[in-house]
């Protein structure tokens, strides 16, 4: 199966033992469950496939000041890292450290700058291969939902859901899945949610 768009849609009520948890869907269809604590930085994230069974794990390597996460599952164990650099650009390497891509935030330095100091954050990013963008990260509606064309829709707009949307320029394979939905669910729930809480 080749991954065209992940959807990461946070449920309102979690199951089990989860404080958080979200639904990824893979090209619209049901793929992975993430459960997630309160302290999602210093707690290991699950991803269970929900039609394998099988589940990932996204751990960190300390508890204080982390800025790297190794995803290991149940068959294989380690499976690569996904680890911070500077502020905004999340990296995801294999297990032989070689990057294979990564997040960032698109603006240039002095937009981000301006905006940091106004309070505001970015609405979408990157995902970089090689210097080469193959996808974009942004808040979508869900489908069947159209974008509001008034300014009274625009208003009532803002109060509708939006799921964290990964869209591909290409197609990527399976394996490669889980490490884009752990480098953005490490985005959103550490850099997106740390800039809105500071």
């Amino acid at each position: 199966m080749q991954i065209d768009s992940l959807r990461f849609v946070k449920t309102s009520n979690p199951d089990c033992n989860a404080d958080k948890q979200y639904n990824v869907l893979a090209n619209e269809e049901e793929f992975v469950r993430c459960d997630l604590t309160k302290r999602t930085i210093a707690k290991p994230i699950e991803l269970f496939n929900v039609n394998d069974g099988m589940t990932r794990t996204l751990t960190p390597e300390k508890k204080f000041l982390n800025t790297r996460w190794h995803l290991t599952s149940q068959d294989a164990g380690e499976a690569g890292e996904i680890a911070l650099k500077g502020t905004d650009a999340w990296l995801a390497r294999d297990m032989m450290q070689n990057e294979l891509f990564r997040v960032v935030d698109p603006r240039k330095w002095s937009e981000k700058t301006l905006e940091a100091a106004m309070g505001s954050w970015p609405d979408s990013y990157a995902l970089v291969v090689d210097g080469r963008g193959i996808g974009i990260i942004r808040r979508a509606l869900r489908p069947g939902e159209e974008e509001p064309k008034t300014r009274l829709q625009k208003l009532t707009g803002l109060f509708k859901d939006r799921d964290w949307f990964l869209e591909l320029s290409q197609p990527a394979p399976m394996q490669s899945a889980y490490r884009m939905i752990a480098s953005v669910l490490l985005l959103v729930e550490v850099t997106v949610s740390g800039a809105r809480a500071g």
